[in-house]
């Protein structure tokens, strides 16, 4: 809910560029960030939870796929504040641009190897169980409790601002593309459009 108002605001602040809707679409992303960071596990809490002996296994994987999704939210909220503050035009504004672009470029980077992880996890623990299971061919879902669905909207989600870097990135004039490639940006044209259709059709 709160990505999507704020959402919301930064198309507002991009179609009318108010200097004031500018600045709430800033404070709607930064508030959707930090509200999607205090919803991650505290250190203490995963120790416990480990400990416990009587803990569901199912438990942990869901709030797994939940830290995934926020993560790729927290990446979508970074990339639309550098954004806005290219769109300021002043030599600041440019620098600490790329450094949220840069944030964001390593969590997108980061959740599509998890995500590439789990599904190739989840496909090995299919065929592994056996055919009659009725927990395979019924509920499709493995041990840990990822459905292949979830994967496939987790995969699709993070695609978009994976597959969107690569491309643009690749666009770059070859003598930019160097000094940007330094600065740990990728510029795979082939892998940006192969994320960008993946998320289309998902």
């Amino acid at each position: 809910m709160s990505f999507g108002a704020s959402f919301v605001s930064f198309l507002n602040a991009m179609m009318t560029f108010e200097e004031e809707k500018m600045q709430l679409a800033c404070d709607d992303l930064k508030t959707t960030e930090k509200l999607c960071e205090s919803e991650e596990a505290g250190v203490i809490e995963t120790i416990k939870n480990k400990i416990k002996k009587n803990v569901d296994a199912r438990k942990s994987t869901p709030s797994m796929v939940d830290r995934l999704q926020r993560q790729i939210i927290i990446a979508d909220c970074q990339v639309y504040l550098a954004v806005l503050s290219f769109v300021k035009q002043e030599l600041s504004a440019y620098i600490k641009g790329g450094w949220i672009l840069r944030k964001a470029w390593k969590i997108y980077s980061k959740c599509y190897v998890d995500i590439n992880a789990l599904q190739e996890l989840y496909q090995k623990k299919l065929t592994e169980e056996p055919l009659a299971s009725d927990a395979a061919n019924d509920n499709h879902v493995v041990a840990e409790g990822v459905t292949e669905e979830s994967l496939s909207r987790l995969k699709g989600a993070v695609s978009f601002g994976y597959g969107l870097f690569h491309l643009c990135i690749s666009m770059v004039p070859p003598n930019l593309l160097k000094i940007i490639n330094l600065l740990g940006f990728p510029g795979d044209r082939l892998q940006g459009l192969s994320s960008l259709t993946y998320a289309s059709e998902n």
